[in-house]
């Protein structure tokens, strides 16, 4: 919710992985300004709690891992299905015509689906 309108839904599959995903889906989109469907395809790593280690997606473990192994870190890599998998859908505002285009006078919904898992995101 933004000013009291809905902004946005993320669903995330994946167990103890949907809070790690959900936080790190909303740094892809918030903090580093990523599209839904950019963030979706983005790398995500998944902390095991009980064993202390991180695994890494294959591209980010070869570009990080060896480097966080280095420090004394417990890492990894995992396939897509260690995750999770995400759907998103995101409201974007009505925009009135001020003269400078046609202007959303409806508004209009973006969405992002994730590689990862069979899905897709759906809204009217």
């Amino acid at each position: 919710m933004k000013d009291g309108n809905p902004l946005m839904t993320i669903t995330l599959m994946g167990g103890d992985m949907q809070a790690q995903g959900h936080a790190q889906a909303l740094v892809n989109i918030f903090d580093l300004g990523a599209n839904l469907q950019l963030a979706t395809d983005m790398a995500r790593f998944y902390h095991a709690q009980v064993s202390n280690q991180l695994g890494l997606e294959s591209d980010l473990y070869a570009s990080v891992g060896q480097g966080l192994a280095a420090m004394g870190h417990r890492v990894f890599p995992v396939g897509d299905g260690s995750v999770g998998g995400f759907q998103s859908l995101l409201q974007m505002p009505a925009v009135p015509n001020g003269g400078t285009g046609a202007g959303r006078p409806h508004g209009i919904y973006r969405a992002g689906s994730d590689h990862r898992k069979d899905g897709q995101a759906v809204g009217w």
